[in-house]
């Protein structure tokens, strides 16, 4: 994936609107639009350092869609990443024990 793909990912799975990015990292919305358009210009460096750590992910994910060990997720994946740290301690708990027990039935 894109760092266009990446960055548009990144703002739907945290709800955040390109302003919110812009005040968070003081890059103007012009510039962040830019970044998000069909015929997208990549960002230089300390743009792209400065949207990863707003966004809690690597440059690296940004760039490639792979986290830091090189693996790279489907966009479900990626999904049900981002919506488990949203969930309560007790929520989290479940999903595990019901990830762990599907997991379990399918070996």
């Amino acid at each position: 994936m894109s760092f266009k793909e990446n960055l548009r990912f990144m703002l739907d799975s945290k709800g955040w609107l390109i302003k919110e990015l812009a005040s968070k990292t003081r890059i103007s919305e012009n510039t962040l639009k830019t970044y998000l358009k069909t015929n997208s210009v990549e960002p230089k460096a300390t743009n792209a350092v400065t949207i990863a750590k707003a966004l809690g992910v690597t440059v690296e994910y940004l760039v490639t869609g792979k986290n830091e060990h090189g693996k790279s997720f489907s966009s479900d994946a990626r999904f049900v990443a981002e919506t488990f740290d949203t969930l309560s301690e007790s929520d989290k708990k479940s999903v595990l024990a019901l990830v762990k027990e599907m997991k379990s039935h399918s070996l």
